[in-house]
């Protein structure tokens, strides 16, 4: 049912992917972002693709009907539950076109660095109102649930190159009606960010390993805050893709990348820091007593930690794709210093969201 040399819409993206056949019998799809390879059995593409705009490789399986597709995907080449979702449709009416409108400014719970990159470069070329809707969206979002604090910082990273790219006449569109950071200060309470930076004012052990009197994990934190065990977690990472139960991993994921965020900003306001133990900060998820344990009865538990470690130097206005990424950032268990001395050239601390 899959229909070759035909542009398919992704849904919730501002593209298209078409499908061509290859040597003996393969299929390619190509998008903005890169490619896919895989061979078809019936209406089901087993494939693998290689995002070049991240430099991510990962697993795909799609299966097509009569207006589109289904896809689910996960980075990397191992065996492991697929939990990525990448739709398509055929459909080009205008109903469509304001279904896209809807979900570009739609905010959920799945919403993570790709997405929001995806739904704001979408936007530059719509409405201004529609801006302005996805912000009041975001923050309605990011007050309801508050463990997503982190994805404020990952939009002004976002909107920042944008603005760049606009000025440098690379991008087409408006970032009026994006909200800058005074606005978002306007809009909404900073005393919710107070609250969430209470991890690392009230909670001095998140430095926990300048003090041999008194040592606890990040892991073990998050948990008790959640009300979660370690089982809880395990259950819920290996659950289906947007399951119920799958919920309980979620927030434990963003709460995560939250107070990695805040308690380093916290950090820097106050000085009460030095590069070591900010470099102990970040890596500590993928150092936690726990991993061998989670490791053992999941698949790419630790990709998901790094990938959660890599969205907070992004917010910290880290360059993923840089050249000199992986040679600075890449060794975890040896860079703790270049990793706080180049947080802190770059002045991302500078958060008026947060009360120093």
């Amino acid at each position: 049912m899959i229909k070759l040399d035909t542009p398919y819409n992704i849904v919730n993206e501002n593209d298209t992917v078409t499908f061509v056949e290859g040597k003996k019998g393969s299929i390619t799809g190509t998008y903005s972002d890169g490619t896919l390879t895989g061979t078809l059995n019936g209406n089901l593409l087993n494939a693998t693709f290689h995002n070049s705009k991240v430099n991510a490789i990962g697993l795909m399986e799609i299966t097509f009907n009569e207006i589109g597709f289904t896809g689910k995907w996960k980075k990397g080449l191992e065996p492991g539950p697929m939990r990525g979702k990448w739709d398509g449709n055929l459909n080009n009416d205008s109903d469509h076109l304001e279904g896209n409108i809807q979900s570009e400014i739609k905010i959920d719970c799945y919403t993570g660095v790709d997405e929001l990159s995806k739904k704001m470069n979408s936007l530059v070329i719509q409405s201004k109102e529609n801006r302005e809707e996805f912000c009041k969206e975001l923050i309605h979002f990011v007050r309801e649930n508050q463990e997503y604090l982190w994805l404020l910082p990952a939009y002004f990273q976002e909107l920042n190159s944008l603005e760049m790219l606009i000025d440098d006449g690379e991008l087409d569109g408006s970032i009026s009606g994006f909200f800058n950071k005074s606005e978002f200060v306007d809009e909404m309470s900073t005393k919710i960010f107070s609250k969430q930076c209470m991890y690392y004012d009230s909670r001095g052990n998140l430095f926990a390993w300048n003090d041999e009197d008194e040592t606890i994990s990040l892991f073990s934190l998050l948990l008790e805050d959640l009300n979660l065990t370690i089982e809880d977690l395990i259950i819920s990472y290996n659950s289906e893709y947007r399951s119920k139960e799958q919920t309980n991993y979620l927030k434990f994921i963003n709460m995560l990348r939250t107070v990695l965020y805040g308690s380093i900003v916290r950090a820097f306001y106050t000085e009460e820091y030095d590069n070591e133990s900010i470099g102990y900060l970040i890596t500590s998820p993928i150092d936690d007593e726990n991993m061998s344990d989670i490791e053992s009865k999941t698949s790419g538990f630790g990709d998901g930690l790094y990938w959660a470690i890599e969205d907070v130097l992004y917010c910290l206005n880290i360059d993923l794709n840089d050249e000199e990424y992986d040679e600075d950032w890449g060794n975890y268990s040896k860079n703790y210093e270049k990793m706080a001395e180049t947080i802190s050239l770059q002045e991302s601390y500078d958060n008026p969201l947060i009360e120093n």
